[in-house]
């Protein structure tokens, strides 16, 4: 419940800035050009107990306790249950004080109007006293903020009930013409989150579902990679392989293997190891291989000498 309360004083008021996580808060508000700021104190007991709100600079308000700036005898904090909204409370005061703005005690009053209201400390002592007391207190001063409350409609006895039985207060609250406005608003606000908390969640699985294709994405990307790097690995031995260059050190090898064969048959002729016969087969088609490669090596150094002339 302490969350809900802080949701509602963020839901319903503009500026809100956070002090001490979860115990203090600080809204801003516009008073007669003048800024004037209310820091809200939540107890450790809040919400079974009522908000302490200090406004600042100290303002010459009926609502408002001169010495210590503790708003203390504004409607929502007189009539302050578990069941109040700390963000309307907070609301209220501010729009009083922008509806109205009061003087800074320290300032001289322009008007007789503002030393009018006097500032209500002592207890009740019987039930008449309680009811004027209501009335002072709780009845606001101009004729629009009494059609808001109704109250100058209610017997004493009636005050009396109200001021002392809680159910019966907080029956005469919810049924104020404002408060059933903020109610509303309320609901409306509550019913567009759960709208954006929905269409969140149905943004999230597709956002989800396009995390894993960009993951398999780039998974297969890597495969493909891995195989490029593979195959240009291969390409490159290959380049190297059938180079021009490798070709024609590969073809002098042939040509001295097959000029060296030749030269075997013919010392082993001489030697008498091998006929006439085997001489002249052996040794016509050693020299056979090797006048073949030797053609094409010096065909292929001609081929590369041009191509260097032409600066390939």
């Amino acid at each position: 419940m302490r969350k809900r309360q802080i949701d509602t004083l963020k839901i319903f008021n503009h500026n809100v800035q956070e002090v001490v996580e979860n115990e203090e808060y600080l809204v801003n508000f516009n008073c007669g050009g003048r800024e004037i700021a209310i820091n809200i104190h939540l107890g450790q007991a809040f919400p079974n107990e009522k908000p302490k709100l200090i406004v600042s600079p100290i303002l010459r308000h009926h609502w408002v306790n001169p010495t210590t700036g503790e708003i203390e005898n504004a409607p929502g904090i007189l009539n302050y249950t578990i069941h109040s909204d700390l963000g309307r409370i907070v609301q209220a005061v501010g729009r009083e004080f922008e509806k109205h703005p009061p003087m800074v005690v320290n300032e001289t009053p322009s008007t007789p109007q503002h030393q009018l209201h006097g500032h209500h400390h002592q207890q009740p002592r019987n039930g008449n006293e309680r009811a004027n007391e209501a009335r002072n207190i709780a009845s606001p001063q101009t004729h629009e903020q009494q059609d808001q409350f109704g109250l100058q409609n209610l017997t004493t006895e009636e005050l009396v009930r109200l001021d002392t039985d809680e159910d019966v207060r907080e029956e005469f609250i919810e049924k104020l013409p404002f408060v059933q406005h903020q109610n509303e608003e309320l609901e409306q606000l509550m019913n567009r989150i759960e709208s954006l908390a929905l269409d969140n969640v149905a943004r999230r699985e597709a956002l989800e579902e396009r995390k894993r294709k960009l993951e398999a994405l780039a998974l297969e990307f890597k495969q493909l990679g891995q195989h490029w790097d593979t195959t240009s690995q291969r390409y490159q031995r290959k380049a190297e392989d059938f180079s021009p260059q490798h070709i024609k050190e590969l073809l002098q090898i042939a040509v001295s293997t097959a000029d060296a064969k030749s030269d075997d048959e013919a010392q082993r002729f001489l030697c008498g190891d091998s006929d006439v016969a085997t001489f002249l087969q052996n040794f016509i088609e050693t020299r056979k291989l090797y006048t073949m490669r030797k053609a094409k090596e010096e065909r292929l150094v001609q081929q590369l000498n041009a191509l260097e002339r032409a600066a390939f």
